[in-house]
């Protein structure tokens, strides 16, 4: 077996590095990555908010709102059903977001948004989303009549395949 100098077949200016700094317009970096030090790139990936895992969601979660409501209740703070409390908190609600992950999909969560997914057979289910302390409830929506489905927990709502379709509608 004969050993080949990959490096000697060709001319030595083609395996030449490039200095980033002198590639970038004056005040720019060329990208993020180069930004401070390798302790303030460390830092920042670990202020950036990780996504949760939909699978690690404890028991308790799924009945936060329900006890909420049956508190009010018992208070005589509010009068109505739990599923038009619910409606008005998806209404009123406060403007959050947050990112969570099933299985390997990453998807991002608004308050108050739209959103499709498709099934294997093609068609659509349209459903809205509302946050409570990082925890979805979602509630699917009739798209010929217009009717809304009464509220459930996200975790067991949607297979992997069905998150990758994902798309906001409004």
């Amino acid at each position: 077996m004969m050993l080949i100098d990959f490096y000697s077949r060709y001319p030595r200016w083609l395996f030449r590095t490039t200095d980033a700094k002198r590639l970038a317009l004056p005040g720019r970096n060329v990208c993020r990555n180069t930004i401070g030090s390798e302790g303030q790139r460390v830092a920042e990936r670990l202020m950036q908010r990780q996504p949760i895992d939909v699978a690690h969601f404890r028991k308790e979660r799924f009945h936060t709102l329900f006890d909420e409501w049956q508190s009010l209740i018992r208070q005589h703070a509010i009068q109505v059903e739990y599923d038009a409390w619910m409606d008005q908190r998806y209404v009123q609600g406060p403007a959050s977001s947050v990112t969570l992950k099933r299985g390997r999909v990453v998807f991002d969560l608004v308050h108050g948004a739209v959103y499709q997914v498709r099934g294997k057979d093609g068609s659509g289910r349209i459903f809205r989303v509302q946050l409570a302390d990082d925890f979805p409830y979602v509630s699917f929506r009739d798209p010929a009549s217009g009717a809304d489905y009464p509220w459930v927990g996200l975790p067991a709502v949607f297979t992997q395949a069905e998150l990758m379709t994902l798309r906001r509608m409004y």
